[in-house]
């Protein structure tokens, strides 16, 4: 009987060791970051309280508690400095506006929690929250439909170009937006300006839907990473526009040339009006 325990013992110690605990989501807190990422995501880490006695239980319950309480502070702390247009953030809007500033309460308390852990060991607790940047439950969904009336109208003109371009033989059929020469900031509303101010593209102006699900376009760090984006959603000839400058942090402003490129290719696929835009970051 030793002996056979022995050998299961023996046995046993040879197996590979499996990791138990689950992998911690990763947690991104920038909010420029979280336009890549697609989504929030931060760790909040509590105790029990100390000033009673308190069961193994107890302990875990309360501590984990209160990890999700430090988690949804630190949630809103962020959401307030994502970037809606130009230089406003969402800090700004919900100051100005009560609708806004529910929205954002009620987005921070409904915030999905993705992984609760707790060790005994050290009796703390930790908890991960998130929330989608785009979508009808998203930071997009939800926003958008409150902070979009209270935009002032554009002061500037929509582009018109000077002569009528031809469209290309292989007509292009969504925009790739090479940023990384410059300093540019994510927003929920992102403008294409030409070089004498007139709008090329003002995500608020297409449809509502579109802007919910999609966003002002999609964020990544590389222009062959952007093509595979567009590919998913049917694109086979993206145009590749590397932006002259930015305005107000948000807005991208491109050449002469390039902004009648875009026109007249988009006279053709209409592909800003479904906002198949990829903004590469650096």
């Amino acid at each position: 009987m030793k002996r056979l325990l022995a050998i299961l013992i023996f046995l046993l110690l040879a197996l590979p060791v499996v990791a138990l605990a689950q992998q911690p989501p990763q947690v991104t807190t920038d909010p420029s970051q979280a336009f890549i990422t697609g989504s929030l995501t931060v760790k909040g880490e509590g105790a029990a309280p100390t000033d009673r006695p308190l069961s193994a239980a107890q302990k875990k319950i309360l501590a984990i508690r209160a990890a999700k309480v430090a988690a949804l502070r630190e949630l809103a702390e962020i959401l307030d400095g994502v970037a809606v247009s130009g230089e406003t953030i969402v800090k700004d809007a919900a100051t100005q506006s009560d609708t806004i500033r529910a929205a954002v309460q009620g987005m921070v308390k409904g915030a999905k929690v993705i992984q609760e852990a707790y060790d005994p060991m050290t009796e703390m607790g930790a908890v991960y929250v998130s929330i989608s940047m785009h979508g009808a439950n998203g930071i997009s969904g939800q926003l958008l439909p409150q902070i979009l009336p209270t935009l002032p109208p554009p002061m500037a003109a929509v582009y018109m170009p000077p002569v009528t371009m031809p469209a290309p033989p292989q007509p292009n059929d969504a925009l790739i937006l090479d940023i990384r020469e410059h300093s540019f900031k994510p927003a929920l509303i992102n403008r294409i300006l030409a070089e004498n101010g007139e709008i090329l593209y003002d995500p608020t102006k297409i449809a509502q839907n579109i802007l919910v699900e999609r966003g002002a376009g999609d964020y990544t760090n590389d222009v062959g990473k952007a093509k595979a984006i567009l590919s998913e959603r049917g694109s086979k000839n993206p145009l590749v526009v590397k932006v002259a400058g930015v305005v107000k942090f948000t807005d991208v402003q491109v050449t002469g040339d390039d902004a009648a490129n875009i026109f007249a290719a988009n006279q053709k696929s209409n592909f800003l009006e479904g906002a198949k835009v990829v903004f590469v970051l650096k």
